[in-house]
């Protein structure tokens, strides 16, 4: 079962805006999320909770039993985001490599519980673009090469993901408004793996997949410009998020 970076899916922010300040997200200020309230589409709610060691995150709790996230960073990168129940029992497990320059080269996310892996190798490309080369097996082998694609950026942000298969790519769109994860160390060099894009500065307004509006929201945003509601009409909504910095 693929997870997406999230838990912090509540944080596929996304389309027109219900507020009339259109100005741009700045330098750090500090500001870091401290509580996501979820009411679903069947009108559950749930709560996520984060805990940081300065601006670095440690953790991701939610109340419903499901997996919770823990962060490990080595230096000023993420390089372990481990997926737990809350008994301690491991769900999934995802590692980024890095190279020198910080930029990510490899992802891999294993799900033990099931003998599976999926890895992703980039290459970075002197147009600004990522290539994306992606392979899955069992937890200790991914051997099988699947799918190639090809990430594109606009003002460092992902604005397309164009996979082999229709159904993998991906375009996106963005307000200008504050991420609520923006200012969390490292977050920006994981910010396209496992097939899909999550805000870096701003928030997703929509995400179109095989011409499938996938995420199409509506936001409400504090005096600062961070979103502090968002209603999903889109056909993988979360529902209705709330948030707590």
């Amino acid at each position: 079962m693929k997870k997406i970076l999230c838990l912090f899916g509540a944080l596929a922010l996304v389309l027109t805006s219900c507020s009339s300040d259109d100005s741009s997200s700045d330098s750090s200020d500090g500001v870091l999320l401290k509580k996501t309230v979820i009411k679903n589409t069947e009108g559950d709610t749930y709560t996520i909770n984060y805990k940081y060691d300065g601006n670095k995150i440690v953790s991701a709790i939610d109340d419903t039993g499901d997996s919770n996230m823990y962060y490990t960073y080595t230096g000023n990168l993420i390089t372990k985001i481990e997926f737990k129940y809350p008994d301690g029992t491991i769900d999934q497990v995802n590692t980024y490599s890095y190279n020198a320059d910080g930029k990510l080269t490899t992802f891999l996310r294993v799900e033990p519980n099931m003998d599976w892996g999926h890895k992703e190798v980039y290459t970075y490309n002197t147009d600004g673009t990522i290539t994306v080369k992606s392979y899955s097996g069992d937890s200790e082998s991914q051997t099988s090469e699947g799918s190639t694609s090809t990430i594109k950026f606009v003002n460092g942000e992902v604005s397309e993901i164009i996979s082999e298969s229709s159904s993998e790519s991906h375009k996106y769109t963005y307000d200008n408004k504050n991420n609520p994860m923006k200012n969390i160390l490292g977050m920006d060099k994981i910010a396209f793996v496992d097939g899909e894009g999550s805000g870096v500065k701003f928030n997703i307004l929509t995400d179109t997949s095989d011409g499938d509006l996938w995420t199409n929201s509506t936001f409400t945003y504090n005096e600062s410009g961070y979103p502090v509601k968002e209603v999903d009409a889109g056909s993988d909504s979360l529902g209705t998020s709330e948030y707590f910095y």
